[in-house]
């Protein structure tokens, strides 16, 4: 089995999702739309993950988050724990519906990329997110951490390590570092931005790719649905022979559907 590039996410179950599912469905997802598609996941000694779903199931040895519902301590060990000289970092909640092989050639020349802004269901950009005013009282750069790619080197050692004290020193950091931080444990997209304002203050080593952006799911971020009481009932998504549809648009980019109990909805459509 070949581990030099694949895919790599925390699954951990709390009291109220169930990520594990989510994370079967991305795994399917991965296996049916791409041919270089190792996939691995990092999970807590409760959580239950049913063999020969994943290639690497990877158990902490300590978790982090073992007394916080929303468990997000753990994200700086995706570095330390990834089995793969290459990799792609996900969340649970996600689907891809197109072939990404070609992103390796791309991806492969730099240490880190990240996801920068993203995308509503018209493809559009949403670089102003209501969800994020804190990136903008803090001048950091708006990445996103839910797709997210590093290669065993250097620069993605020192940026986790970064995002480690970030994690480990959090009330420290969002009462002294932080302006307007009301957050009692710290969120992985916040501590990913910072940490890379620490590592890299002008940007200088930043790579964008545009093609390397995800659709979110949150309603906010899509302007012309916000009168709607429920967005997915507006946009109807719906899968017809694996390619998926949303507001009547079929939709190529990764897919952050956000409503955990979404594709239950959809597969209910399905006859």
């Amino acid at each position: 089995m070949n581990f030099n590039k694949g895919f790599l996410w925390v699954v951990q179950n709390n009291d109220k999702t169930d990520y594990v599912k989510c994370s079967i469905e991305l795994c399917k997802s991965i296996k049916n739309k791409c041919s270089i598609n190792q996939v691995a996941v990092i999970t807590d000694k409760k959580t239950k993950i049913p063999a020969g779903i994943f290639d690497k199931v990877i158990v902490l040895d300590h978790d982090d988050s073992e007394n916080i519902e929303w468990k997000l301590n753990n994200e700086y060990k995706v570095f330390e724990l990834s089995p793969f000289i290459h990799t792609i970092k996900l969340e649970a909640d996600m689907l891809f519906t197109k072939n990404v092989d070609w992103w390796w050639n791309y991806l492969g020349q730099h240490d880190i990329v990240f996801s920068f802004h993203s995308r509503d269901y018209q493809d559009g950009v949403v670089k102003d997110s209501p969800y994020r005013k804190i990136f903008s009282k803090n001048f950091l750069p708006n990445v996103y951490s839910g797709l997210h790619y590093f290669r065993r080197s250097q620069q993605a050692f020192l940026f986790y390590q970064i995002c480690e004290s970030i994690i480990k020193n959090w009330n420290f950091v969002k009462d002294n570092i932080l302006i307007d931080c009301h957050d009692d444990n710290p969120t992985t997209d916040v501590v990913y931005a910072l940490a890379s304002k620490i590592q890299d203050p002008l940007q200088n080593k930043q790579v964008k790719y545009e093609w390397f952006n995800f659709i979110h799911g949150k309603p906010l971020m899509h302007s012309n649905t916000l009168r709607y009481d429920n967005m997915y009932n507006y946009l109807y998504p719906h899968i017809i022979k694996d390619d998926v549809f949303l507001g009547g648009y079929r939709i190529d980019r990764v897919w952050h559907y956000h409503n955990k109990n979404l594709l239950e909805e959809i597969n209910d459509r399905i006859f």
